[in-house]
């Protein structure tokens, strides 16, 4: 049995960990490279959306329709009991801080539908995406609906038939050309 002098030893396991290493980082790295993406999507899955913050401002206010700040720069608030304005203040004020309301003051519209209708139609309505001239599909609070862009208006009767099959209310949507939607060039100057 030939045993190695004890000079060889240390350099093959130098020589070992200096080849090896490198394939063990690169695999170490990797799994943490995949724990991370994964640690990320759990953090994105549960991260709330400005319509899910709506929708808690709803969990307070029963009949919260949604809201948008007006031309006299107060909050104009959608309720379907506008008498409940005072609830609704304070739940947009428990959910979004006291601070966003503007010093201007709140006033109460009269709304048709509830922040809770209008997501599970707007989650609906993304299917329409899929369709030809279709540019985006949207809750629009300032409008109580659904919004729904498509290139032209010639697009528009298509976006109407499908509809009723989605389970979406078509007095509950609001269909808007908008012309051809581009994306940006990052590599090409942007004109002010």
């Amino acid at each position: 049995m030939k045993f190695l002098s004890r000079r060889a030893a240390p350099r093959i396991v130098v020589a070992f960990v200096l080849t090896a290493a490198p394939a063990l980082a690169v695999g170490c790295l990797a799994r943490e490279i995949v724990a991370a993406g994964e640690a990320g999507s759990q953090q994105r899955r549960t991260m709330e959306t400005y319509d899910d913050l709506l929708v808690r401002v709803e969990e307070r206010a029963p009949g919260f329709g949604g809201m948008f700040i007006d031309p006299d720069g107060r909050l104009a608030v959608y309720l379907l009991d506008p008498s409940q304005l005072r609830t609704a203040r304070s739940a947009i004020e428990a959910v979004f801080g006291a601070d966003r309301v503007p010093a201007a003051g709140v006033r109460a519209l009269q709304g048709q539908y509830t922040v809770s209708q209008l997501k599970r139609w707007t989650e609906r309505a993304g299917a329409v995406l899929e369709m030809p001239g279709v540019t985006m599909v949207d809750l629009d609070e300032a409008k109580n609906r659904v919004a729904i862009g498509v290139e032209d208006d010639s697009r528009t009767r298509a976006v109407e038939q499908a509809l009723p099959l989605l389970g979406i209310p078509r007095a509950a949507v609001v269909i808007q050309a908008t012309g051809q939607i581009r994306p940006l060039d990052p590599r090409q100057p942007q004109s002010a």
